[in-house]
């Protein structure tokens, strides 16, 4: 059945369709309409009625939507948006009442806007959830050794830098190994490093999603995910927030170990045999005790210019990092040599 010479010489960008003769449609197409779009959004309901000399009886109407999709999709964003920024000002307004966080100069930057790092949160759930569905649903692994191949190093690279980079500044600086450091709102010397640093955290999802792609369903375990999504999420604040002074330890403690971590990535596509992997978790444990330290004497001591809850919910969060990883370390490797052993006797 061929296409109505009508419908095929619709006109475009049009409330509704109507063809070249300006003439009503032999079908008595009727715009209707939609509720729930702003104007300026060119979307109606196209109402199409039978004829009456070939069916006088037939009352039923079929409804084709005539929208523009990009400006829908534009309009759903502002939306979101307008939602976004009014829960970024209510967080950051609880997190620091003193709305120091409104002179930093890094509040325009891209993706430092709650929209957008809510939304990446979103889709890095999303693709949790629907990809693990996907794959698990016969789908075969995809081999992504070779993107790892140059994966793993560019971590190695950009890690090492951000834990010297603000070792450096530190050292130049003046800062001290334990808390109150200078906290500059306007002019902060952290401010570029923790930039980079926040933006690796989007960087880390590909961790996910190799293996997710790769079926390593062994690793694909809570503390991943809670890790990857929540890590990401804290270090928006400390962006916005805590964006200077002594929030350069975090950078040093976490890149050092992301760097040792990723090359053990890169090792290990080569040979199983590293004796060395018990001891990097190991060092994580240190890392969240060393973080704990830091965040126990910054609570106790309130530290001039520094948002006091900032503190409080980065303490929280790396107790319950620390515990994780412990179980973790102690399923991984204390476990198992008690279980052999016990085979053995019974041998």
């Amino acid at each position: 059945m061929g296409t109505p010479r009508w419908l095929s010489t619709m006109k475009k960008n049009t409330s509704w369709a109507q063809p070249d003769d300006e003439t009503e449609p032999p079908t008595g197409i009727v715009p209707v309409p939609v509720d729930g779009f702003a104007a300026g959004v060119n979307c109606v309901v196209v109402s199409i009625l039978p004829l009456p000399e070939r069916n006088p009886s037939r009352a039923p109407q079929i409804l084709l939507p005539a929208c523009n999709r990009s400006a829908m999709a534009a309009e759903l964003w502002a939306s979101y948006k307008q939602w976004a920024d009014v829960q970024e000002t209510l967080f950051l307004d609880w997190a620091d009442p003193t709305g120091q966080y409104k002179l930093s100069p890094m509040q325009d930057l891209p993706g430092a806007d709650f929209a957008t790092a809510f939304a990446i949160c979103v889709a890095y759930v999303s693709f949790v959830v629907i990809g693990t569905l996907i794959m698990k649903a016969g789908v075969p692994a995809i081999k992504t050794s070779p993107l790892q191949f140059l994966y793993n190093p560019l971590q190695v690279v950009l890690c090492s830098y951000m834990c010297m980079e603000a070792g450096i500044l530190a050292y130049r600086n003046g800062y001290s190994a334990t808390p109150c450091n200078a906290f500059s709102a306007e002019k902060p010397i952290m401010g570029n490093v923790m930039y980079m640093f926040y933006l690796s955290k989007i960087l880390d999802f590909f961790d996910t999603i190799f293996i997710i792609l790769g079926k390593k369903w062994k690793q694909l375990s809570f503390l991943h995910v809670y890790h990857h999504l929540t890590i990401f999420a804290i270090y928006f604040m400390n962006f916005r927030i805590a964006y200077d002074g002594d929030i350069y330890a975090t950078i040093i403690l976490n890149g050092f170990i992301h760097t040792i971590m990723y090359m053990y990535y890169f090792v290990s596509a080569h040979t199983r045999d590293i004796w060395w992997k018990k001891y990097l978790t190991a060092m994580q444990l240190i890392q969240f005790i060393t973080m704990n330290v830091q965040g126990y004497l910054m609570v106790s001591r309130s530290c001039e210019n520094f948002p006091q809850k900032v503190p409080v919910i980065y303490l929280i969060y790396i107790q319950s990092l620390f515990w994780l990883f412990m179980n973790f370390f102690i399923k991984s490797y204390c476990s198992k040599p008690r279980k052999s052993s016990d085979k053995k006797k019974t041998q």
